[in-house]
Formats: structure tokens, sequence, C-alpha cells
């Protein structure tokens, strides 16, 4: 999801859950009603509070959510976030050792059809040096 939506969603989740308890919500709540883990809620809370868009109000036990400037996210990109670079490096990884296993494989071939050779050349000359002991 790219950060301009990902604001919008959080920035209306924030505003939901503020109409229905008449107070700013907790992180948690916003977190759970996106579906999202907390961890990932607090990474998006800073991000948008960076940009102004939401303000973070903390006290001992919990921080509580407020929306800042709802019009600072119109200044975000809409630009989808390019895709994982782990899932990137995997398929290149992939790639890399079907082409290994290309040429082990080729290889191996050219081995086997040597060693075929090898044995080939070996039993002629053996039936070759036989053929002579018999005429002598």
């Amino acid at each position: 999801m790219d950060a301009y939506s990902e604001a919008h969603l959080f920035v209306a989740a924030v505003r939901v859950l503020q109409h229905r308890g008449g107070c700013p919500p907790a992180i948690e709540e916003v977190a759970e009603m996106l579906d999202l883990s907390v961890e990932m809620a607090h990474t998006i809370c800073r991000r948008l509070s960076k940009a102004g868009i939401v303000e973070a109000l903390a006290d001992p036990f919990t921080v509580k959510l407020a929306v800042a400037n709802h019009l600072a996210i119109e200044e975000l990109p809409r630009t989808a976030v390019e895709e994982n670079s782990l899932a990137k490096e995997l398929a290149r990884f992939q790639s890399e050792k079907k082409n290994v296993d290309e040429k082990v494989a080729a290889i191996q071939a050219e081995m086997a059809r040597k060693r075929q050779d090898l044995f080939a050349d070996l039993e002629a000359k053996f039936k070759k040096e036989m053929a002579k002991h018999k005429k002598e």
C-alpha cells in the first residue's frame, strides 16, 4: 500500500474511533480496527507525526492519537512502494541457482559422455589386442 492510501486509512480509523468513543483513541484501538500489529501502527504513527498529520498524545500508560493536519496527506507520494527487496533477492537467488544447476547437469552429461567414449576406446583397443594375440 502506498503512503497516501495508508495515511488516509489511518486518519479515517482515528476519526471513527474518536467519534465512537468521544475521546482520542489509543493506538492499540487503531491497530485493532485496521487489523495491524501494534508495532506497525506505531511505525505508521511516527511517520504521520513527522509529517504533521497525526498528533500522538502520550501519557504514562498509553498513546492517544488525534488528527492534526489532515490536508498534509495530499503532499504524500501516491506511488506504490517498491516490491519487497527480500522477495526480489529471493527470486534472483533462485534464478541463479537454476542456472548453476543447469551448468552442473551439462558438466555431468559431458563427463558421462567422455567416460563412455573412453570405455569404448579401451574396449576397441582390447578387442584389437585380443585379435592380435589369437593370430599369433
